[in-house]
């Protein structure tokens, strides 16, 4: 998989050659030189290596005026979610290693109660040390207003995209917000986002039970992942429990990477994974690898000294967990108990590269899905998200890495025997609150991505 993208992108082009020319037969339509460079990219990369390639559009790229709009037109759109294009491969790169831009948190958005149209977000984490942070704001405030001004659907983005933001927090009491005062002025900085939010032991009832909030599966810190579960080990956890709530995906090296430190020390050299390309890439593969076919397909477990050799995981979710951090649980599944806590995950089981112009004559990117994942049995619902064992939900009223955190808690009494009642939501009393997924769709295009580079 580390060398398809170096490989295919050099080779495959020229088999595809002929079958781009016929589209550009036709006579160019007026439209920018530059557009039509950019429209080729994206054409010639698209039937090399997207996954659902027999579904794309025969689109004509000389005739169109809009590169952005015609790569989303070329998009299989019942299934495809995830696939985008950018004009900025910096930005891109940066986001990949954890460099963002941002006020530093974490909202669930939705709208006020059923029925309603006003909307609100509490905050789920706050990154550390970020401007966020600085200003006081903390897991659990509910914020009502932007600049002044109720949240809506037309203007609640502002939360994800605005350098500089005012922000109302209030309460929710008899379905109705109240504000309090006074307002919060943040100023968005670039932050070096360390994807390991909170890492603890408890030591609850004779048991030492690590406890891991982890963000985003990212390359550049898997060196302090491995620190983080060497400790685990030091320190004698016999149990662990994997916050990925707010865990959008990232590289799938690491959570290889992660997968096998907290696997059954028997799974060292097993299928971690299965992947799926479209048929020329396969082809493509198996040429490329007469004498191991079988391994051009396959990830398996690694050695790694500081494996947990655990025969139980207690990993929490949200909608909010997606791709990499899902393959960690149907990948583990396979090989031992996976209880899962919270809610439904995201449902996103499928991979991208990162494709841009190798000869740099411009900055434009595709970041489009090119293979589907599969743990060694193929069990996975690709329709739907993975369903909890038990089902519960987020209430922020404490914080990341404590044993009064509802998920925590639940986890820690399925693990010691002893019953946890969870509590009502906060700020909003135990009511209405509706969480909506649908208006987190302008956020970042990485926030549920799985990437091979």
């Amino acid at each position: 998989m580390r060398n398809l993208k170096l490989s295919a992108k050099n080779t495959l082009i020229i088999l595809t050659f002929l079958f781009t020319l016929g589209a550009c037969e036709e006579e160019n339509i007026e439209i920018d030189p530059e557009v039509l460079q950019i429209n080729q990219f994206v054409w010639e990369n698209m039937n090399l290596f997207y996954l659902w390639d027999t579904k794309m559009p025969k689109l004509n790229p000389n005739r169109q005026a809009d590169s952005k709009k015609f790569f989303d037109d070329l998009l299989y759109s019942e299934i495809d979610h995830w696939s985008f294009i950018t004009d900025d491969i910096d930005e891109l790169t940066n986001y990949f290693a954890g460099i963002r831009k941002e006020l530093g948190f974490s909202l669930n958005v939705g709208y006020l109660k059923k029925g309603s149209d006003q909307v609100v977000a509490f905050v789920e984490y706050v990154e550390p040390n970020g401007p966020a942070d600085r200003a006081g704001i903390k897991r659990g405030d509910l914020i009502v207003r932007i600049n002044g001004a109720g949240i809506t659907a037309e203007n609640y983005n502002l939360l994800f995209v605005s350098d500089n933001i005012t922000l109302g927090l209030g309460i929710i009491s008899e379905g109705a917000t109240l504000d309090l005062t006074p307002s919060i002025s943040i100023q968005a900085e670039v932050l070096q986002v360390n994807p390991i939010l909170s890492n603890e032991i408890f030591y609850v009832e004779g048991k030492r039970i690590g406890y891991l909030a982890y963000t985003g599966f990212m390359e550049e810190y898997d060196d302090e992942l491995q620190t983080v579960f060497a400790n685990f080990k030091t320190e004698g956890v016999s149990e662990l429990i994997l916050d990925l709530r707010y865990n959008g995906g990232g590289a799938v090296t690491t959570a290889r990477l992660m997968a096998s430190m907290i696997c059954p020390a028997s799974c060292e050299g097993k299928v971690f994974l299965r992947t799926a390309y479209n048929k020329g890439v396969e082809a493509f593969i198996k040429q490329e690898n007469p004498d191991s076919i079988k391994e051009a397909f396959e990830d398996y477990f690694e050695t790694n000294s500081n494996n947990l050799d655990l025969s139980t995981l207690y990993v929490l979710t949200t909608p909010g967990t997606a791709s990499a951090s899902e393959m960690v649980i149907y990948s583990l599944s396979p090989y031992m108990n996976v209880v899962q806590i919270g809610e439904q995950t995201h449902g996103k089981y499928y991979g991208s590269i990162t494709i841009d112009d190798e000869k740099k004559k411009h900055k434009w990117a595709i970041q489009p899905i090119i293979m589907r994942a599969e743990n060694v049995d193929n069990s996975i619902d690709y329709t739907q998200g993975l369903i909890p064992d038990i089902e519960t939900f987020d209430n922020y009223n404490y914080e990341l890495g404590t044993t009064e955190d509802v998920l925590t808690a639940i986890a820690i009494s399925k693990i010691t025997g002893k019953y946890v009642e969870p509590e009502p939501l906060k700020s909003a009393k135990g009511l209405g609150f509706q969480p909506a997924t649908n208006l987190k769709t302008k956020e970042h295009p990485l926030k549920y991505e799985m990437y091979m580079k």
